[in-house]
């Protein structure tokens, strides 16, 4: 069994009035068609970790701010949810909102702008086991 790789990206994406809505949906170029066969298809599972939510004090003047969430849960079950609820004079909110599949972030009240700051973490888990098969170093005689 091979080791865990891990990569973590700085990821942000900003709502307002005119942008309401962002679709989480990450692809890979080993996902593109292609008859590469060097293409070893190990897949890295990707996820996002949304972490702070950040509003324009100068530029945000509702009195509340709701976002919500829409995904796929556990056997594909449907998942829709407000995560965050941010007063008048709330401008940052920390918390832990794992997303591992596809997902949309919807400003459902009010009109940002709100900046959502998190981690695009990706895993090749046991990635030396997928492609082409591992070769012995011929002895020298």
């Amino acid at each position: 069994s091979g080791p865990n790789i891990e990569e973590e990206y700085l990821w942000s994406c900003k709502l307002t009035d005119s942008n309401k809505e962002y679709t989480w949906s990450p692809k890979d170029p080993s996902d593109e068609d292609s008859e590469d066969e060097s293409d070893p298809s190990c897949k890295p599972n990707h996820r996002l970790l949304v972490k702070l939510a950040n509003k324009d004090f100068e530029n945000c003047k509702d009195d509340l701010t709701v976002l919500s969430i829409e995904t796929k849960g556990y056997q594909d079950e449907k998942i829709s949810s407000v995560f965050l609820t941010m007063k008048k004079n709330d401008y940052m909110e920390k918390f832990d909102l794992l997303i591992p599949d596809t997902a949309k972030i919807k400003l459902v009240k009010g009109s940002g702008p709100i900046t959502l700051l998190g981690s695009h973490c990706l895993d090749f888990y046991d990635y030396r086991n997928y492609g082409g098969e591992e070769t012995e170093e011929e002895e020298d005689a």
